[in-house]
């Protein structure tokens, strides 16, 4: 099964986006709950974990595998396709 496959377009959601988007939450988690109880330390390792997240997600290309709804794959334009 393609991770593209459907009519209404929407994301791709491929397992390296995935991971990558999980690294970038759980860097959230870790920087807020650090907040909560004062830890600064832990707070910037949050902060240095969703970093890395983000630098994981450029490298995977995780901004090509959004679509527009409507369209039909990655890259087309939703008003050219037929319905």
């Amino acid at each position: 099964m393609s991770s593209n496959s459907g009519t209404g377009g929407g994301h791709g959601a491929s397992l390296k986006s995935w991971l990558a988007a999980t690294v970038i939450v759980i860097g959230f988690i870790v920087g807020g709950v650090a907040l909560i109880y004062w830890n600064w330390p832990a707070f910037w390792i949050g902060v240095g974990i969703a970093v890395v997240g983000s630098v994981l997600a450029a490298a995977v290309g995780i901004m090509n595998e959004v679509t527009e709804y409507g369209g039909g794959s990655a890259g087309t334009d939703p008003q050219s396709s037929s319905y």
